[in-house]
């Protein structure tokens, strides 16, 4: 295959028809992947910003792109050997590596990335879109698209930047029983696992969102936030629910930015935040504490100036075992 075809296929500009043939091109064979995966790390490299490498120190690029090329191709033909060896025997394949998992409708060998606690990562997409990671979060990702749809699946929080493809939608999986459909937008997903609702904020472009239990729909437009309750459940009571308001984009993408704000935040949501921000374990002696409520933002404290400026607001009382925080109210002295 033609390199301006495959950087067309990276760029996201291939059409149905070349995106069906990109695919079977890729697992006709290892060196087929090994090549994609050079293009697409000096593709990667050539689209970042100047500043990275003064103009002088240009001569390192070379390296740097053959550094990624060298980290990034043995995981992709790795993972197109075992499909090409069990290819016959899903289930055998499935067996074979805990870090590759089967999406429905996608092509069998997905790498799963992780943001663990206290650390952020960047991936970039098959089809050269950009997911940023929150703390301990997941994202399944097919080695190649469909040709039909680009399917993946998000456990935990991710800001997207999706390269636009009027034929070519995406398709984002939580947790929730609830799915993603996008064409090339731009939003931040919150869909962890024992959060109560998941929550989208919408930058630009347009989305909409399927609870898959009922098949109901909602669109959200720029400048919103959608929040829907967790119906995997089975709640005592009725759900709220879902809720479409104006987003408070600074807050909620504070994150990419490395800030972590907090505006009248219930103790509930604080203390998950701080977990994932810090990968830390909190426990509360009372749960009364989690009626708290507070505001605050912050960069690079570390995570004991946190707690001091919590007990300094609200009169709590902390201790720090190793990675356990432990939040009770003030002793009577």
């Amino acid at each position: 295959m033609e390199e301006k075809q495959i950087i067309r296929y990276i760029m996201g500009k291939a059409d149905r028809q070349e995106r069906r043939a990109m695919s079977e091109w890729l697992m006709a064979s290892p060196e087929n992947m090994e090549r994609f995966a050079s293009l697409k790390a000096k593709y990667v490299f050539s689209s970042m910003p100047n500043t990275i490498l003064p103009e002088k120190e240009n001569r390192l690029l070379p390296t740097l792109i053959g550094i990624a090329a060298a980290l990034f191709i043995p995981l992709l033909a790795g993972a197109v050997y075992l499909f090409i060896e069990k290819k016959a025997a899903v289930e055998n394949f499935r067996e074979a590596s805990r870090q590759v998992e089967i999406l429905s409708s996608q092509t069998p060998g997905n790498i799963t990335y992780f943001a663990n606690p206290g650390t952020k990562s960047l991936v970039v997409l098959p089809d050269s879109s950009i997911v940023r990671l929150n703390g301990n979060s997941k994202l399944i990702v097919p080695q190649t698209f469909s040709p039909v749809q680009r399917e993946l699946f998000l456990s935990g929080e991710g800001y997207f930047e999706v390269t636009r493809h009027e034929d070519w939608p995406m398709v984002v999986r939580t947790p929730k029983d609830v799915s993603v459909n996008v064409l090339g937008t731009t939003f931040d997903l919150s869909a962890y696992e024992n959060d109560a609702a998941i929550k989208l904020t919408l930058i630009e472009g347009k989305v909409t969102l399927t609870e898959e239990r009922t098949n109901h729909t909602h669109e959200v437009k720029p400048n919103q936030e959608i929040r829907i309750a967790d119906l995997t459940s089975d709640p005592v009571e009725l759900p709220p629910a879902p809720r479409i308001v104006r987003a408070d984009i600074t807050k909620n993408t504070g994150w990419i930015h490395g800030e972590l704000i907090f505006d009248n935040t219930p103790m509930t949501e604080v203390s998950k935040q701080l977990e994932r921000w810090y990968g830390v374990n909190i426990h509360v002696s009372d749960e009364d504490i989690l009626k708290y409520r507070f505001t605050a933002t912050f960069t690079t404290e570390s995570i004991t100036r946190v707690l001091d400026l919590i007990r300094f607001s609200t009169m709590l009382d902390y201790e720090i075992n190793g990675t356990d925080v432990y939040i009770s109210r003030p002793r009577r002295r």
